[in-house]
């Protein structure tokens, strides 16, 4: 490979991490509009009804564009990884490993699709008994949703972005505002949401940093690929 050809190479990287970026802090606002017009269900027979009654606002309250979030946050590891390596080889290094098996260890925790399905099956369901059974599926559903896999990708990826940030706090390409708000919404992403009062209080309050972080990394990734650009 050339050197224009890797040049093209991270400029498609980090054009995929805006993208990322941006669909993610798109995402933040239409999150929260859905929680407060349609709150949680407080049992699972309701959520079934909810998921009867419109599948799209289920899927949505059972974390379905989160999940998507998350898979965009790949393709910001990866633009992260990539712009940091040259100079930061073990933190970018440790950081998007830590943060790849947190993403991995995330999805089979979304269990939306799951939901979906066995709403479907209780309402169709003949007996009480076979309604008993869809109930028990759903509740264990619903624990593997707010579970350990939950928990523990919380951790890694807190403990990923604070390795990112502190990588991009010694890399000239970022500004020094981009690496500590992020820095700041790692260290709150690293309590998960499912630790009570103070897990969730964390959590939303992780929201705000990570918002203007995610303004300044599709700005500063602008100014590399202009950077890239004039150089070539």
């Amino acid at each position: 490979m050339d050197i224009n050809q890797q040049t093209d190479y991270k400029i498609t990287l980090f054009r995929g991490g805006i993208i990322a970026a941006i669909f993610m802090v798109t995402m933040i606002p239409v999150q929260i509009a859905c929680f407060i017009i349609w709150p949680h269900p407080t049992n699972i027979v309701d959520w079934f009804a909810l998921f009867n009654t419109n599948w799209v606002i289920g899927l949505i309250s059972f974390d379905f564009l989160y999940m998507l979030s998350m898979i965009a946050s790949i393709f910001l590891y990866i633009a992260l990884f990539f712009a940091l390596f040259d100079g930061h080889k073990a933190l970018s290094l440790f950081a998007i490993i830590i943060g790849l098996i947190g993403l991995t260890i995330y999805f089979p925790s979304n269990t939306s699709i799951e939901m979906l399905s066995i709403s479907k099956q209780y309402f169709s369901a003949s007996s009480e008994h076979a309604k008993g059974l869809y109930i028990a599926s759903g509740q264990t559903l619903d624990s593997i949703w707010k579970g350990t896999s939950y928990s523990v990708y919380y951790v890694l990826n807190g403990i990923a972005l604070i390795l990112f940030f502190l990588a991009m706090i010694k890399d000239n390409k970022f500004r020094k505002s981009t690496s500590y708000i992020g820095l700041t919404s790692g260290f709150l992403m690293t309590i998960p949401s499912t630790a009570g009062i103070i897990g969730m209080s964390m959590a939303l309050l992780s929201l705000i940093p990570w918002s203007i972080f995610s303004i300044l990394v599709i700005q500063d990734f602008s100014r590399i690929i202009k950077q890239i650009k004039q150089e070539k």
